[in-house]
């Protein structure tokens, strides 16, 4: 009897203790589910607020001097390659010159110009006096024909000068808007940083060359570093501008960066950070959102990571 009853006490604890770990489990599953509720995770990776530029050149050219490496910081205007460009200074010599045998030439002809109108005014001077003669009898008619047909030769040289001046200043102008082109000409052989940053990668080696639209150069954006992520359009609508999240390693539980959500697209696309994700299904569509990030300092551009955003209303991490 003893014993019978010993074992039905101790059945009995077994069964408290039963309830007690199917109370607890329960208790964490809901735990686990109201955490579930309150994040939502998705796949994002870390880039300046302007994103990383893709340099590359208008022309195409062959590397001639290299000025930066790869880590160096520039500014706008940096120059950080030259392309070959030994034609394009010829072609600005040359101009330059054919700048100063015109101008020279405009100086011949504006003297030629004074010349012809000081002897136009004493041909129209000598004229008029010898018809007052000829009205007198004191001049022939011939002498004044003589001085009449004078005056047109000087008044005809007169406006071939003036017109060859015109011509030749037009030229010049055309020289000079050549010059212009030639120089642009050159210096697009001369590659210069379009922003303040920092150079990633340069492709280029001196005598390599440089194609037309062919990225050669990346540069980071002087600014903030921020997460750009893809939330799956599940729980799309649930992101809002304000909300604060956090940033961790795929598959990790440590926080690389506390952040809040500054911008959220107002469309669904298709996935495009990245593609090679196994198993994921093509027609998933997901919105994009941007978080500021408060200690990014350490983070690695371009590197892979999940944005957990919380949306409850007053919870914290």
């Amino acid at each position: 009897m003893k014993y019978y009853l010993l074992l039905v006490f101790l059945f009995s604890i077994f069964v408290a203790c039963n309830n007690k770990t199917a109370k607890e489990k329960f208790a964490i599953e809901n735990a686990k589910q109201a955490i579930a509720v309150n994040r939502i995770v998705g796949i994002g990776k870390i880039i300046p607020e302007n994103d990383i530029i893709q340099l590359s050149s208008a022309v195409n050219g062959i590397v001639e001097k290299i000025y930066k490496k790869e880590n160096d910081t520039v500014n706008i205007g940096s120059v950080i390659l030259e392309l070959e460009h030994h034609v394009e200074d010829e072609k600005i010599m040359q101009l330059n010159n054919q700048l100063i045998t015109q101008a020279a030439q405009i100086k011949v002809d504006a003297a030629s110009v004074g010349e012809f109108e000081a002897k136009v005014s004493n041909a129209n001077s000598e004229l008029q006096r010898l018809q007052n003669l000829l009205l007198k009898g004191a001049e022939t008619q011939q002498t004044v024909d003589d001085a009449n047909t004078n005056l047109k030769s000087f008044n005809s040289n007169l406006n071939r000068l003036e017109a060859s001046v015109a011509v030749s200043k037009s030229k010049l102008q055309e020289t000079k808007t050549a010059l212009i082109t030639a120089q642009i000409e050159r210096d697009q052989k001369i590659i210069r940083s379009p922003i303040n940053g920092k150079i990633l990668e340069l492709t280029v080696l001196i005598g390599s060359s440089v194609s037309i639209q062919q990225s050669f150069a990346q540069i980071s954006p002087e600014g903030k570093t921020i997460a750009i992520c893809e939330i799956d359009e599940l729980n799309a609508d649930k992101i809002m501008v304000g909300q604060n999240g956090w940033i961790r390693n795929v598959g990790s539980s440590d926080t690389l960066s506390t952040g809040k959500v500054y911008f959220t697209f107002s469309f669904l696309k298709k996935k495009s950070l990245f593609t090679d994700q196994s198993g994921e299904k093509e027609d998933r569509r997901v919105r994009t959102i941007k978080m500021m990030l408060d200690n990014p300092d350490k983070l690695l551009l371009n590197a892979r990571v999940e944005c957990v955003i919380d949306i409850s209303s007053n919870s914290k991490k």
